[in-house]
């Protein structure tokens, strides 16, 4: 999948404790953005289809 940067700002205290969950799960904080990213619009195109 081609990849794609954005500029985008987050609440300071959010990005820090992702950038904290990342190193306890030794993954990419960027990677866990987009799982979130992923998260909610699969919530959300589910709640659609019901």
């Amino acid at each position: 999948m081609a990849r794609k940067n954005i500029n985008t700002t987050l609440d300071e205290d959010l990005y820090k404790k992702i950038k904290v969950l990342a190193i306890e799960l030794d993954k990419n904080a960027n990677d866990l953005i987009e799982e979130g990213m992923e998260y909610i619009i699969n919530k959300y195109e589910n709640q659609k289809n019901v």
